[in-house]
């Protein structure tokens, strides 16, 4: 080998060692660069995952109210609708002795109709037997509205 040719490769080695090293500071750069990237988007990462919690922390509380206000209202339903039970029942008492007192009026006019036919019957003069058999009153009433209503007639044609 001559003489020329060892500075020759030493600028060789000299250009290749700064072509390796001019390689190594790019590929270093793009590493810090992603590097950087994955930070970041660990930093990101994280605030998310602290979002979540802290909204994880809010519906939480918010359920925990939802349930207390569904607990009173259940009761409070529970109450109103004892209330509206005993309601009913005292209405249900009413109604039925309302029903009981129409339906002793209608006895009542019912008997009434068969006294207003007897009272019609003895003013017109029918004697007793037939006014118990057509109205079905008792023969001691009959005795007596016949003694009433033929009094009257007496002083009224007097």
């Amino acid at each position: 080998m001559s003489l020329l040719s060892v500075p020759i490769i030493a600028v060789f080695a000299f250009i290749i060692s700064l072509l390796c090293l001019v390689t190594l500071f790019i590929l270093l750069a793009r590493h810090r660069t992603k590097l950087a990237v994955y930070a970041s988007q660990s930093q990101i990462q994280e605030i998310l995952v602290s979002d979540l919690k802290s909204s994880i922390d809010s519906l939480n509380l918010t359920v925990s109210e939802l349930s207390v206000q569904q607990d009173k209202s259940l009761t409070e339903n529970t109450l109103v609708s004892k209330q509206l039970e005993h309601r009913i029942k005292i209405l249900q008492g009413q109604y039925n002795s309302q029903q009981d007192v129409i339906a002793q009026l209608q006895t009542d006019q019912g008997n009434d109709k068969f006294y207003s036919r007897a009272i019609k019957l003895a003013k017109r003069g029918a004697d007793i037997d037939e006014i118990v058999t057509e109205c079905e009153l008792p023969y001691a009433e009959v005795e007596m509205l016949i003694s009433v209503y033929q009094n009257q007639n007496k002083k009224h044609n007097n």
